[in-house]
């Protein structure tokens, strides 16, 4: 799950939608999928490039290292990826200081 409150709710509905879909189609049941048709299914959910970069950002903090299909998932749809590198850092920070 995403958390960014800082944004509208509107666009916090939009990335819980695309965390689903990068999921399925980055790591579970719909990765073998061709690359196009994952693409499509991404930016059917949303084409900004700063919410894709958000959703890579939280993928680019895994643990386990098992999301990296993902990260090139949404950068192939138009992730910012500085955005991703900001949010990962965010993300980590936050993480930091509850363990």
């Amino acid at each position: 799950m995403v958390d960014v409150p800082s944004l509208p709710q509107r666009q916090r509905l939009l990335l819980a939608e695309l965390s689903g879909v990068a999921r399925r189609y980055g790591t579970d049941g719909m990765r073998d999928a061709p690359r196009e048709v994952a693409v499509a299914a991404v930016r059917a959910v949303t084409d900004d490039p700063v919410l894709l970069g958000v959703q890579a950002g939280v993928a680019l903090v895994d643990p386990h290292g098992i999301h990296g299909p993902t990260v090139a998932l949404l950068q192939a749809a138009g992730a910012d990826l500085t955005v991703a590198e900001q949010h990962a850092a965010e993300v980590h920070e936050r993480l930091s200081r509850v363990l």
